[in-house]
């Protein structure tokens, strides 16, 4: 096989198509209750007409995993290129939980080639800025007090490096961890920018490999849906490295307007998220402890099919009730987080009060306010 320096566009075009189906398709295994209907969690339409039976679901998923199959086989058919995007489409307005920021990258991924057939440097251009874009506002989103406790304290320094709470709360240990995500910003911002940007594809793959060893089998074995997302970066970053040189300034695929939406919508938009003005996972704000989370506090009902995904934990709820964390439900039945956006969880509370009459819940979330979750419960 002939290295990426020489091959021609199409082949190139091939490369990333290749790395991108298949840790898509590896994804797509690994949650496939996620896009299917026949499960406990809910289904949450983008428009509530939109109601389908489970065969649909079925359908767009099984047609899905063929389209990505075809794809490392036949990367430049844009028969299967417009079929994988089309589908996806389509099955996520069935369920905002299939938003995930991994197939919110694919997708755009997919576009892209689709978008710019035949220049290859305007496809290396603008996925040089899409991964710019991801590990920006991933950085951005980590400057937070709640990453620096909730991640940097205790999942990192506590549960992964067993460091003490006596070390972990000096100052000089405790602050560092705002560096993880000033790091981030820089190295996506040293992508755009030509003298910095093989240093930074460098640093990034040491990144993603210790992403890799910390959250991989070998270390937590935590969050498998994110483990072919880190392989798949790190085979673009590596595409990428090797052809730097190809690289053009962004605004040479802007020179055709069919590019702008997808800039603005993986360069401007994440801005506004900072404000709540724009989701999340459509930020790539993953690990940043911003996000919205729910729970529910029910009692005790042994006929409950509920009560698999309680948590052995009690608290906020009183001693007559358990405990329902809505994320780890979701991990725990589909391996992929719930969308955690207020308008979706609201829907979900809706939803589980339909299915089950009779079952005496509390439901409230907490909200990121000023540095900190702040409770509030759902009416």
């Amino acid at each position: 096989m002939m290295p990426p320096s020489i091959l021609n566009a199409n082949q190139l075009t091939g490369w990333l198509i290749r790395i991108t189906c298949l840790f898509w398709l590896i994804a797509k295994i690994i949650c496939c209750r996620l896009w299917l209907s026949d499960r406990l969690f809910p289904l949450v339409p983008a428009f509530d007409f939109l109601v389908a039976p489970s065969l649909v679901h079925w359908s767009l998923f099984i047609l899905s995993l063929i389209c990505l199959f075809l794809l490392l086989f036949f990367p430049d058919k844009k028969v299967f290129q417009i079929g994988i995007i089309v589908f996806e489409v389509l099955s996520c307005i069935l369920d905002q939980n299939r938003w995930q920021p991994w197939e919110y990258q694919y997708i755009f991924t997919i576009l892209i080639v689709l978008l710019n057939r035949k220049n290859e440097k305007h496809i290396i251009s603008l996925m040089i800025f899409l991964l710019a874009a991801v590990y920006f506002y991933s950085g951005v989103g980590k400057l937070n007090p709640m990453f620096i406790r909730s991640i940097w304290c205790n999942l990192l320094l506590s549960k992964t490096f067993g460091v003490s709470n006596a070390v972990i709360y000096q100052a000089n240990v405790y602050y560092s961890g705002y560096l993880l995500g000033m790091i981030e910003v820089a190295l996506g911002i040293g992508l755009l920018i030509k003298r910095f940007r093989k240093v930074s594809l460098i640093l990034l793959i040491v990144m993603h490999i210790i992403i890799l060893g910390v959250f991989g089998p070998v270390g937590l074995n935590y969050d498998h849906i994110i483990w072919p997302w880190n392989l798949s970066m790190l085979g673009y970053l590596i595409f990428f490295t090797v052809k730097n040189n190809n690289i053009e300034f962004i605004t040479a695929p802007l020179k055709l307007y069919r590019n702008i939406p997808m800039v603005i919508l993986l360069g401007v938009m994440p801005i506004f998220s900072l404000f709540g003005r724009w989701d999340f996972f459509l930020s790539f704000s993953l690990f940043s402890s911003r996000p919205t989370d729910m729970y529910i506090c029910m009692k005790r009902d042994i006929n409950n099919p509920l009560n698999q995904y309680c948590d052995t934990s009690q608290t906020p709820c009183d001693k007559e009730s358990l405990l329902i964390n809505v994320r780890k439900w979701a991990f725990k039945e589909m391996y992929a987080p719930a969308y955690p956006q207020t308008r979706v969880y609201e829907k979900i509370k809706n939803k589980l009060q339909y299915q089950f009459p009779n079952m005496q819940a509390t439901y409230f979330i907490y909200i990121y306010r000023n540095g900190k979750k702040v409770k509030e419960e759902m009416k």
